[in-house]
């Protein structure tokens, strides 16, 4: 199992970017959101609370993770691990914010968060 979980390793060059990544994606996130919502005057400020009450989750998930890795000595691939969740479902959501705003999208990544929207909404 460990020789596994090596092979899986996600490697940040310091501890910081686990955090700085994600925070980055979420600005790009929020800034793609509100422009595509500006031009196309859906802009409201419920939806906006809405998602950033969901970023602000997001970063309270990645600080109770680095509590339980500094506090519990719980190895710190958790925490890569919640980072990289985190990471995948801000560039999804780019992606989608993207493609609503014209940008063509490469084919299989359009694919991928069809097939990614479908499994959400099945569940």
């Amino acid at each position: 199992m460990e020789q596994f979980m090596k092979q899986l390793e996600i490697h940040f060059s310091a501890s910081y970017w686990i955090f700085l990544v994600p925070i980055c994606l979420m600005l790009i996130d929020f800034a793609t959101g509100i422009i595509n919502a500006w031009a196309s005057k859906h802009l409201k400020s419920f939806k906006m609370r809405v998602g950033l009450s969901k970023k602000a989750g997001e970063l309270a998930i990645l600080a109770i993770g680095e509590v339980f890795t500094v506090g519990m000595s719980i190895p710190l691939y958790v925490l890569t691990f919640l980072s990289a969740y985190i990471i995948f479902m801000e560039v999804v959501s780019i992606c989608e914010n993207l493609k609503k705003m014209g940008i063509k999208i490469p084919k299989f990544i359009d694919k991928a968060l069809g097939n990614v929207e479908k499994e959400i909404n099945k569940e």
